[in-house]
């Protein structure tokens, strides 16, 4: 009985990670009552309370006596924790956490080019022609970005880059979502084709500029975005100054 009330919260858990995660319910929002979620969901109220909880201990949401259930502020530091379940990052923190990948992965593809075997650039190389024919379906081909990327912290074989990979699996998915929606998909084909090349050739050197070139492409077009918004909109768009940082 306990392993299915366990698996029932984990159920109640995803769908409030959903609404946070969708804008449905943004910091400082009030979120719905555990009579009405246990109703929405379908499940029992022990079985809210329990996922509310978990996120109460993760400084996710808040619960002030007589008042609610409130949505915080989510920060990088959130998801760092190896103890916790992971959560998915507020988009606030794109550009922490694109910084955040060019510290590892620039390193991590150049490791990969020497340790990979033909296993890894076999994985890589069905990613990428997922994401080539996925180009217009952003959940496919974001998926297939975040796996390409997966498997090359794999090929590395090195069990600490790995780890960090897994923990962060949920917020670098949806992150790879966001790029996509904003950025499109081209810029992307074109520089994962670049690194699989050079992962193909073992040229780590090579590997490790793409990769960087990749990032700092990414983090350009996103600054460049984000100052457009603040230069037609300087009233409207005021609170987006900070869409890239918390």
């Amino acid at each position: 009985m306990q392993e299915k009330n366990t698996h029932v919260s984990d159920i109640v858990y995803r769908g409030i990670e959903e609404r946070i995660l969708s804008g449905q319910w943004s910091p400082g929002t009030k979120i719905t009552s555990e009579i009405q979620l246990a109703k929405n969901f379908g499940v029992s109220r022990m079985s809210v309370r329990e996922a509310i909880e978990k996120m109460v201990a993760l400084n996710i949401l808040t619960k002030k006596k007589g008042g609610g259930t409130f949505v915080n502020e989510i920060t990088p530091s959130t998801y760092l924790n190896g103890l916790i379940p992971m959560m998915l990052l507020n988009k606030d923190n794109l550009l922490d956490v694109l910084e955040f990948r060019r510290m590892i992965e620039v390193d991590s593809v150049k490791m990969c080019a020497k340790r990979c075997d033909a296993s890894t650039i076999k994985a890589l190389e069905a990613c990428y022609e997922t994401m080539k024919n996925n180009q217009n379906s952003t959940p496919e081909f974001a998926y297939a970005d975040y796996q390409f990327h997966m498997e090359i912290a794999k090929g590395t074989k090195n069990s600490m880059v790995v780890k960090i990979n897994s923990l962060l699996t949920d917020l670098w998915t949806h992150q790879q979502k966001e790029l996509n929606k904003y950025l499109g998909s081209e810029g992307g084909i074109e520089d994962h084709g670049k690194i699989l090349d050079a992962l193909k050739s073992r040229d780590s050197e090579l590997a490790s500029i793409y990769m960087r070139r990749h990032i700092d492409r990414t983090i350009d077009d996103i600054e460049k975005i984000l100052k457009d918004r603040i230069n037609q909109k300087p009233a409207e768009e005021g609170s987006e100054e900070g869409w890239c940082r918390s």
